[in-house]
C-alpha cells in the first residue's frame, strides 16, 4: 500500500512538472544531451539502433546550439541533424541509409524531456512509431 502511494505521488509529480512548465522552448533545449531510446515491443519486427561506429546501442549524444532568429543547430552522434521547435515540441530528425528517424519530444520530465521515436523509409510506404525516447542532460 505504501509503495503504491509512493509510485502514484511520483507519477503525479512528473505530471505536475509537465503542466506547470508549459511548452518546450528553444532556450530549454540548448546544451549537451543524451537521447535514450526504448524500442517498442514488436513480435514480428526487431528494430535495432546503431551508432555511427556500427555498434548497437540505445544512447546517443546530442548537442543543441542556438542559431540566429530562434533557430537551432543539432549534432546527433557526431552527425548533423535537423531540429526545430514546433507547437511547443522539439523535433529532431536524422536521415541515413534511406531511413529517416524522427524523435519528437513532447513532455517535460524531472531529468529532461520525453516523447516518441518514429521511422520512415524513403520511397516506401513503411514507417511509424518505433519506440519511446528520453532526452537527459549529459
Amino acid at each position: 500500500m505504501v509503495l503504491s502511494s509512493v509510485l502514484a505521488s511520483l507519477a503525479l509529480g512528473d505530471a505536475a512538472i509537465a503542466q506547470a512548465s508549459g511548452p518546450i522552448g528553444a532556450a530549454d533545449v540548448v546544451g549537451e544531451w543524451s537521447l535514450l531510446v526504448t524500442p517498442a515491443p514488436d513480435s514480428e519486427n526487431r528494430i535495432t539502433f546503431k551508432g555511427k561506429d556500427g555498434n548497437e546501442r540505445l544512447n546517443f549524444p546530442l548537442r543543441i546550439t542556438a542559431q540566429p532568429r530562434g533557430r537551432l543547430a543539432c549534432v546527433l552522434d557526431g552527425e548533423s541533424a535537423d531540429c526545430r521547435i514546433r507547437n511547443g515540441d522539439l523535433i529532431v530528425g536524422y536521415s541515413g541509409g534511406g531511413v529517416r528517424l524522427i524523435y519528437t519530444l513532447t513532455d517535460r520530465a524531472r531529468d529532461g524531456f520525453r516523447g516518441s521515436a518514429a521511422m520512415r523509409v524513403r520511397l516506401l510506404p513503411v514507417g511509424g512509431r518505433i519506440g519511446d525516447v528520453r532526452m537527459v542532460r549529459r
